[in-house]
């Protein structure tokens, strides 16, 4: 379902959060819940005029509407998400046609603290509400496009992945053949990718985590690729954009194919003058895509500037004074991210949560303090693809946050608490919609430690 988009949806809910918790003070009449009333019923019969229903609802403690996932929540969504578990309602209904005294009769109803799901279904009955229907939690299984958002998208991101580490394979080759290169294939797979983030940013941060030392490069752009589109919905960017900086970091480093592989692959410190001919790469990269059809003039600025730093005192020195977009900042982020966190001749990779540590260190100077902190949101405090020891003794890797709890992400268990590996891993919420709690993170755990591949795990479909 795609009758609204995101912006209008996220109005919907927050204006229907609104109106709830608002008609338990004033009488209905009151401007101050007849106005919310009045959009909001606007907005769904616009909606229900395009298609036969529309609903919003809860999938693992997430507010969704329609196919729009609200991962950073508001304070109105939080509201809604919590009225909604404490009714144990996953999901609200509309169907047309729809009257304006019924919607404002089912807000009143709905905004009684003290009726659940059997209490308020029966009072709906009972004043002849029609065009609302409510799911309770348990009763159903979300329809294929939630079903898709949940585990049956993995293989086709996984896909998706490999199409575009091929595009970049080849866009690599043809500059070191002397060739311009054809971008129309690496544009084909990143509109795919802003076609998933749009919808839900998380879905391909895990992988991010794919690693494949003997191709470094490839793999580096591809997730800087990733975490750039991620960032840039997650800060409200349109699609137009979010495809831009996904192509900004899929190519930000595609001028070092015509670097030395000597100075690329030295296990020690370059000398002044191999960081020197190093520190050519962004320019030489712009000038490549200036070269490249179908790409908008602003993305060979982001390559020419993601090393310039925040504080301008970055290279190449000739550009600091130029003018440049939130984009070069957010390449910045997605690039230190993913370096930091890769293991190299010259070292060793951090974990995803201390990395966000290590990188705290550098905002204001280095990088950007107002976007690593929705950076930082985005990731939450155990990012995709951490490995945890939970209180049962039970080792799990960090698949998706959760933004009602950024303590209680989704994770995947690997190692039951016994020590024996689960095959394939168990799919685990630390905290369940009724609010008990399964487990709690007692410590992050290194990978290496416990001979686990976390890139093979998401490459194969395991996470």
């Amino acid at each position: 379902m795609a009758t609204l988009d995101k912006s209008s949806a996220l109005r919907l809910v927050t204006l229907f959060s609104g109106a709830v918790k608002g008609i338990a003070f004033y009488p209905a009449a009151h401007p101050a819940i007849r106005q919310p009333l009045t959009d909001l019923y606007a907005i769904l019969t616009t909606a229900l005029s395009q298609d036969d229903h529309v609903s919003w609802g809860l999938i693992d403690g997430i507010m969704f509407f329609g196919d729009h996932l609200f991962i950073a929540p508001s304070t109105a969504i939080v509201d809604l998400t919590n009225r909604m578990v404490e009714k144990e309602i996953s999901r609200i209904i509309v169907t047309s046609p729809l009257g304006f005294d019924e919607l404002e009769v089912f807000v009143k109803l709905f905004s009684s603290k003290s009726a659940r799901f059997e209490a308020l279904s029966r009072h709906m009955a009972e004043t002849g509400i029609t065009s609302f229907k409510l799911v309770r939690h348990g009763d159903e299984s979300f329809d294929q496009g939630h079903d898709a958002l949940e585990d049956d998208s993995d293989g086709g991101n996984i896909e998706t992945y490999n199409r575009s580490l091929s595009a970049i394979r080849t866009i690599c080759q043809d500059i070191e053949r002397g060739r311009i290169p054809n971008s129309a294939p690496m544009i084909r797979v990143v509109d795919q990718m802003v076609g998933i983030t749009m919808q839900e940013p998380w879905a391909l941060l895990g992988l991010s985590m794919i690693r494949d030392y003997d191709n470094y490069t490839f793999n580096h752009c591809v997730n800087v690729g990733v975490l750039s589109m991620a960032l840039g919905s997650t800060l409200g960017l349109d699609a137009m954009s979010v495809r831009d900086v996904g192509i900004a970091g899929q190519l930000h480093d595609i001028g070092k194919t015509l670097i030395s592989k000597k100075i690329l692959n030295k296990p020690g410190k370059l000398s002044s003058a191999e960081f020197t001919e190093m520190k050519r790469h962004p320019e030489i990269g712009a000038k490549i895509i200036r070269e490249m059809d179908g790409l908008a003039p602003h993305i060979s600025s982001v390559v020419l500037g993601h090393h310039l730093h925040y504080n301008r005192g970055g290279y190449p020195e000739w550009a600091r004074k130029l003018p440049f977009n939130e984009m070069i900042d957010i390449v910045a982020i997605a690039d230190t991210y993913d370096a930091i966190t890769t293991l190299r001749s010259y070292q060793y990779p951090v974990n995803p949560k201390k990395a966000l540590d290590e990188m705290q260190k550098l905002t204001d100077t280095i990088l950007d303090g107002e976007v690593f902190a929705r950076f930082v949101e985005m990731m939450g405090n155990y990012p995709v693809g951490t490995l945890v020891r939970l209180d049962t003794n039970e080792i799990a890797i960090v698949r998706r946050p959760n933004p009602l709890n950024e303590n209680a992400p989704l994770v995947r268990v690997l190692i039951d608490g016994d020590g024996l590996r689960l095959h394939p891993p168990r799919k685990q919420a630390l905290i369940e919609p009724d609010g008990s709690h399964y487990a709690r993170i007692v410590s992050v755990v290194d990978p290496l430690l416990k001979s686990i591949d976390i890139g093979q795990l998401i490459a194969n479909g395991d996470v």
